[in-house]
Order: C-alpha cells, then sequence, then structure tokens
C-alpha cells in the first residue's frame, strides 16, 4: 500500500501476506497515528 502525505509517497509494507478485503479511510482524510488504513484477510 501507498500512502501519499505532503506530497510524498509512503510505502506501506504488511506483516503478513493476505489480501485487502476494505479500505477503511477515504480519499482526503486526515489519519492518526496507529489509525486503522485498511483491513486483511
Amino acid at each position: 500500500m501507498i500512502l501519499e502525505a505532503m506530497k510524498m509517497e509512503i510505502d506501506i509494507a504488511a506483516p503478513q501476506a493476505g489480501k485487502i478485503v476494505s479500505i477503511d479511510v477515504n480519499v482526503n482524510d486526515t489519519v492518526a497515528d496507529t489509525q486503522l488504513l485498511a483491513t486483511m484477510d
């Protein structure tokens, strides 16, 4: 997953292999540290 912040792209690595089943934030949302971004199966 790539998170875009302040015109920078930040790679986010999953702790294990899996399939993303939902994205838990919306475009242009402000997110907090430790906030759930996606749910994996």
